[in-house]
């Protein structure tokens, strides 16, 4: 069963990345520009973030099994419209399609892991689960890249085979599991709670281009505190709520949510910002750069793998400090990236990056999921797969943002890439190292954010469960 889960998790976290390497290709390849292009992630990332609180009902309603199954055959043949689009717009409508059943799998594969295998074995089990969510994004690029360079379709028909075995894996191996719930959904609580994660994740998607202070940002943060907070009141008054918002009051929960968060902010500026130096700045291919990283995002699955073996011995707390640190020393160093950094520079310091986010992930995660009793699993999951998509988009979306601004503070043109500069040195520099020195402090933010998770690995001990 771990088989099936691992590659069930894998394939939806390699469609979630598959394209952000290419997306160039497909601005040539359709002859389009990029503010229509990057909704080819923007639609999937909407779709991901808009479905995920409904994921506990969708499992209590269908079932575990039936859910599982649905979605893989759903994923794939997404996959394979997709592959048949005929323009940029309806690429667009399939991906987002696809992103709803990403979305899905997800959380369920997280909540299938806890609520069918022995208490004893959750952390081994998360461990090879969190190692899924790690090759994806390795393996990713460099595929998606050699791919394209024969023909687009092939990214989307690569999955295939994949999502075939594991249907006929989970259709054989994956428990038969009841629906536990005939309640029909509370429509009122689903349109708040959509409204607001889309105003929400259209907020962070937008931040750059909008301004932090603009009115149309300020009009989705309006909306989106409005009906967030609908949702929150009507889900505590409700006795069968789409997310079990009173998981809250579990302080072990709590603590792990907000660790993960922020190791998931932290993360984003390596994922987003790296490969955007190597590109911009030193102009390697997308290829190049998948097979640069490619190493250090495999060492972080090592590194999950020891967390895991050590994690009853030395406990969640002393696994997540440790991991910490090393992600803040490596950030660090990232803070004083040169132009002429060398490729052993950047492939060691994001080694140790992905080195400390593999050895805190995987504990922080199990901390909080092991404190929540099995019949809120599913909720658990969702509400996980929520906070770190919205987690992820406020990551881009604010570090981008403080990017652009940076860059205009040190005299420089925001938006004006250095691989675009013009050829005289002169004007070369002059967009090059406000460039650089906006990168630096986009680090030394980072850094910033990763050292909260310090305090909070503190709460982390240890604790009898709870009810919730």
């Amino acid at each position: 069963m771990m088989a099936t889960l691992f590659l069930g998790s894998f394939l939806s976290i390699y469609h979630v990345v598959s394209l952000n390497a290419v997306l160039p290709g497909f601005i040539t390849i359709f002859d389009t520009d990029l503010s229509t292009a990057q909704w080819l992630m923007t639609g999937f990332t909407l779709a991901t973030g808009m479905v995920a609180p409904v994921c506990a009902y969708l499992e209590e309603r269908f079932g575990t099994r039936r859910l599982f199954l649905s979605c893989i055959v759903m994923l794939t043949l997404c996959s394979i419209i997709c592959s048949f689009a005929w323009n940029i717009y309806s690429l667009i409508v399939f991906r987002t399609l696809q992103g709803i059943f990403c979305g899905i799998l997800q959380p369920l594969t997280l909540s299938i892991l806890y609520g069918t295998l022995p208490r004893e074995q959750h952390s081994t089990a998360l461990g090879w689960w969190t190692a899924s969510t790690i090759l994806g994004p390795a393996l990713a690029p460099t595929i998606s890249g050699w791919l394209q360079q024969s023909d687009w379709r092939l990214i989307f028909w690569a999955t295939v085979p994949i999502g075939l075995v594991v249907w006929r894996m989970g259709f054989a191996c994956l428990p038969a599991a009841k629906a536990r719930s005939t309640e029909r959904p509370d429509l009122l609580s689903l349109s708040y709670v959509m409204t607001g994660t889309l105003a929400v994740l259209t907020l962070f998607s937008k931040m750059n281009r909008w301004g932090l202070l603009s009115l149309s940002s300020l009009l989705c943060a309006a909306v989106s505190l409005l009906f967030i907070t609908l949702f929150i009141r009507r889900s505590l008054k409700s006795e069968h709520p789409l997310l079990q918002l009173r998981l809250f009051a579990n302080r072990m929960f709590t603590s792990s949510l907000a660790a993960s968060l922020i190791l998931i902010v932290g993360l984003y500026s390596g994922i987003y910002f790296i490969p955007l130096f190597l590109q911009q700045v030193q102009g390697m291919t997308p290829l190049h750069v998948g097979l640069l990283l490619l190493p250090p995002a495999l060492s972080m699955t090592l590194a999950t793998m020891i967390s895991t073996r050590y994690y009853k011995k030395l406990g969640p707390s002393t696994l997540l400090i440790t991991g910490t640190i090393l992600l803040m020393v490596a950030t660090w160093q990232f803070s004083r990236l040169q132009p002429a950094s060398g490729h052993g520079f950047v492939m060691l310091w994001m080694a140790v990056r992905y080195v400390g986010i593999g050895l805190s992930m995987t504990p922080a995660m199990n901390a909080g999921m092991s404190a929540v009793s099995q019949q809120f699993s599913s909720h658990a999951s969702a509400l996980i797969n929520w906070i770190r998509q919205a987690g992820g988009a406020l990551a881009i979306g604010l570090f981008t943002a403080f990017f652009y601004s940076r860059i205009s503070a040190y005299g420089g043109q925001a938006g004006v890439s250095p691989s675009a500069a013009a050829v005289d040195a002169s004007s070369q520099l002059n967009i090059l190292m406000p460039y650089m020195k906006g990168l630096n402090d986009v680090f030394l933010l980072a850094l910033l954010f990763t050292s909260l998770s310090v305090p909070l690995a503190l709460l982390l001990r240890k604790r009898k469960r709870t009810a919730l």
